[in-house]
């Protein structure tokens, strides 16, 4: 049916497990021009959505603005051959002027607090409705 939302994915436990590590997702949108751009990006997976945080001045946001739709991969790092790719829809994208989630994350990450915002930087947050997993042993 046009226009009907489309249902959240449901995440297997392998895939649950997985999104819990802090690793990189391979987060892939689309160019003006069609071609595929990709980018390591860190991410959180919680309350059945994936959480992603960028510098507004970025392409790979501005391409998830225009078309809404994304792909992820996660890579299991101990099974290279064991990964999840995530077919995403934007839910929401949320001002993040404190940087506090982005320092959720580098803490996720680091284990030390996000860097100092350089002046004139915004950042955002990214909702994201898993709408289809696919992948190898998961």
């Amino acid at each position: 049916m046009a226009g009907a939302k489309k249902a959240s994915a449901a995440l297997s436990p392998a895939v649950r497990t997985l999104a819990g590590l802090p690793i990189l997702v391979v987060l892939g949108t689309k160019r003006d021009d069609g071609s595929v751009q990709l980018n390591p990006v860190w991410f959180e997976f919680e309350d059945g959505f994936f959480w992603l945080n960028s510098n507004t001045g970025r392409l790979w946001p501005k391409n998830l603005q225009r078309d809404r739709e994304l792909t992820m991969l996660l890579v299991d790092p101990k099974t290279p051959d064991r990964y999840a790719q995530i077919k995403g829809r934007l839910v929401s994208l949320i001002p993040d002027p404190t940087a506090e989630f982005i320092g959720r994350l580098a803490h996720r990450y680091t284990g030390k607090p996000f860097r100092e915002l350089e002046p004139g930087e915004h950042r955002v947050t990214f909702k994201i409705q898993p709408v289809l997993v696919t992948g190898q042993m998961i």
